[in-house]
């Protein structure tokens, strides 16, 4: 079998036949999105595989290459498909976070062979305020840590981390030069188990600036209550990140 028998029947398998574009009154290049979207989330595409050359979609698609470019260029915007120069297009690699597990961002992007590393924005040491009482079950006039940073992936911003810890498991947020979790196990006092909240969101103009995305783009903020065995709260997390970046996943287990 020839390469453009195998790249015909891999833009048909990923488009289907051309005169289904024409009985929908929604714009080609957003058809052609969505079918390259489904693609991936059936297995059609996986990560790192390379999508058809742009030409052979236009010629099997009878569309134009301006309309395939464009619907290409905008899944690269939005951080689903990648180009490498003079290589093609390729499905980008997303990283999953497995929601069962109680792991560090270090560690779920280290498991992907990645380099995490941080962008500090503010960090230091204050009064809990009645927000911080009630979650972390302090007194009032108890202090705490607050450590906000841009979480990166191999250089690139990838979500943002608010964490609050009382101040008296963790005393000096510039102490902390990685995984958090790193050193609150140091510590002893890493937590064991998590009550945590999953929902999407519009990122606001000053989250949007430091994730380096447009406002108003949806992301996926997890806030997450960190305990030690006894159920004494640790840390309280509210973390933003890229949707198009990470994977939340659970496994569900039959009792």
């Amino acid at each position: 079998m020839t390469d453009t028998t195998l790249t015909s029947r891999l833009v048909e398998q990923i488009f289907g036949q051309p005169e289904a574009l024409r009985n929908s009154a929604t714009p080609l290049y957003i058809q052609l999105q969505s079918l390259i979207q489904e693609a991936i989330s059936k297995g059609i595409l996986q990560c790192n595989d390379a999508l058809p050359a742009e030409r052979e979609i236009a010629s099997t698609m009878k569309v134009s290459r301006v309309t395939v470019k464009r619907a290409i260029d905008d899944l690269v915007n939005d951080g689903i498909l990648t180009q490498r120069q003079g290589a093609g297009t390729f499905v980008n690699e997303r990283v999953v976070h497995e929601l069962n597990r109680l792991n560090s961002f270090s560690e779920v992007i280290l498991a992907v062979d990645k380099h995490p590393d941080s962008r500090w924005i503010e960090r230091g040491v204050g009064l809990a305020t009645p927000d911080e009482i009630q979650k972390l079950r302090l007194q009032p006039g108890d202090e705490v840590v607050r450590m906000f940073r841009v979480r990166m992936a191999d250089d690139k911003p990838v979500a943002l981390e608010h964490a609050t810890v009382p101040r008296k498991f963790l005393d000096n947020p510039f102490g902390i030069t990685g995984s958090l979790y790193e050193a609150l196990d140091e510590a002893g006092i890493r937590p064991v188990k998590a009550i945590q909240r999953l929902r999407a969101v519009a990122v606001d103009a000053t989250y949007a600036d430091y994730l380096e995305i447009p406002a108003g783009s949806p992301v996926i903020f997890l806030e997450r209550h960190g305990l030690l065995e006894d159920d004494t709260p640790v840390e309280h997390t509210r973390s933003h990140f890229l949707g198009d970046t990470f994977d939340f996943v659970t496994v569900i287990r039959e009792p």
